[in-house]
């Protein structure tokens, strides 16, 4: 009789099919969000607030755009490894933009430098934080 009950549970658990669902995880899903940004600018020793908007790029998987840098409406484009961010030098709407972000928790610590090609003022330094 044990065999057949054995006999029994080795036809049912082999006609079994398993799935594993690996959860998605994207390394920028922390990121995306609105920010308030506080700028210092060493260049004309000024503080600003505004509101950035952080989401990912469709395109690239270490890709974000950050909508509104600068406090001017211009979207720039940076690339994520780890918690450093990236912005590759660019020229955006007649502005020159490079610079270096870090993350820390839910804040962002950002380097950069902004030149208006239009007015030809001086080339802007900034240090900035997002939360």
């Amino acid at each position: 009789m044990k065999k057949l009950i054995y006999l029994f549970l080795l036809i049912g658990l082999s006609s079994c099919e398993l799935y594993l669902i690996d959860p998605v995880y994207d390394h920028r899903d922390p990121l995306v969000g609105r920010y308030e940004m506080e700028e210092y600018s060493e260049t004309y020793n000024d503080y600003t607030r505004y509101t950035i908007w952080i989401e990912e790029s469709s395109r690239y998987s270490d890709q974000v755009y950050i909508d509104n840098f600068y406090g001017v409406d211009i979207r720039v484009c940076a690339s994520i490894v780890y918690d450093k961010i990236t912005i590759h030098r660019q020229i955006v709407s007649g502005y020159e933009i490079e610079g270096v972000g870090t993350v820390y928790g839910d804040e962002i610590s950002f380097s950069y430098s902004v030149k208006d090609l239009y007015s030809g003022t001086r080339t802007d330094f900034c240090e900035a934080t997002a939360w």
